[in-house]
């Protein structure tokens, strides 16, 4: 193992700019007249997972709850010198390094994987009880695969690296590159929702940015991605999509209102129209998440080619 990876737990240098970085790359991809059916395939694949599970839409808002469970894996993948990986200590203190999210909600995170079979405590003999190990569950393994496979299905409409990467979702390697690339960016300070600040405010509530994406996909068969015309979703239905309050979305989407990102043309049927700063943002977080895993598919197939064979 790398030094590199061994050191995993020092605090990040932090890289310039990002945003500014990748802005040239994103707006490319935008351009690309495949962009919006990729946008639109990967937002139905995601809403279609959260869309009435009660488990996934509680606890950690969109952001940390996708997070969390990659730095789960990272820190499996990625032992200290003591031979531990994934500990509730180190996870802990990663999500503190990072201010991912508290203490607390790392701790409840963790029991509620547990529960749901993702994690387990790890096999006697492996690394130092004392540090209570655990280890990711073949089911965890496998929904984190499956959510990779429908973002490179995405990418594959843009860019041949997703085609590739495809190729290679059941490599062990693969996967180990590909999340210590995800991770190890996070730990050096880029953030997607950086290059996409209008959708903090979704972001930052629960199931805010399934509300928001559930909301973009009742658009008219001929309406693109991000939508432009008028869209009519009950606030109740979404609000049983995703186990809300009716109050929690209502709440929402006024806010986004009165910050100028929806708007409600016609407030007698309760339609709402995304905004232009709206539909900027949404294209801009799609194309940042398409071409971070891009990147780390090129990169961990890079890496593969120029190991040393046995």
């Amino acid at each position: 193992m790398s030094d590199s990876h061994r050191r995993q737990d020092a605090a990040p240098v932090l890289r310039p700019d990002l945003r500014a970085l990748n802005a040239p790359r994103l707006a490319t991809l935008r351009a690309q007249p495949a962009f919006s059916q990729a946008m639109a395939q990967w937002a139905a694949d995601l809403v279609g997972r959260y869309d009435g599970n009660r488990l996934l839409n509680r606890l950690l808002n969109d952001r940390e709850r996708a997070m969390f469970a990659l730095m789960a894996l990272y820190l499996h993948l990625t032992p200290d010198e003591s031979g531990a990986g994934l500990t509730a200590g180190r996870i802990i203190a990663l999500c503190g390094e990072t201010q991912l999210c508290s203490r607390g909600r790392a701790k409840a995170m963790l029991v509620l994987m547990r529960w749901a079979g993702y994690i387990e405590p790890a096999p006697a003999g492996r690394a130092d009880r004392r540090q209570r190990p655990l280890v990711p569950t073949a089911a965890f393994f496998s929904s984190q695969v499956e959510r990779w496979r429908s973002i490179y299905e995405a990418v594959a409409l843009l860019d041949p690296i997703g085609t590739m990467a495809l190729e290679r979702l059941e490599d062990q390697a693969f996967r180990i590159h590909v999340v210590r690339g995800i991770i190890d960016r996070f730990r050096a300070g880029e953030r997607l929702l950086d290059h996409a600040p209008a959708l903090a405010l979704f972001a930052a509530r629960d199931c805010g940015l399934m509300v928001l994406l559930a909301l973009a996909l009742s658009r008219a068969p001929d309406d693109p991605f991000p939508p432009q015309g008028v869209l009519t979703v009950p606030v109740a239905a979404l609000g049983r999509r995703f186990h809300v309050s009716r109050a929690h979305v209502l709440k929402l989407l006024r806010d986004a209102e009165t910050a100028g990102l929806l708007e409600r043309p016609d407030r007698a049927s309760g339609g709402l129209r995304l905004q232009p700063p709206l539909r900027q943002g949404l294209t801009d977080f799609f194309a940042a998440v398409f071409v971070l895993f891009a990147d780390t598919a090129r990169d961990a197939c890079a890496a593969i080619s120029a190991a040393p064979r046995p």
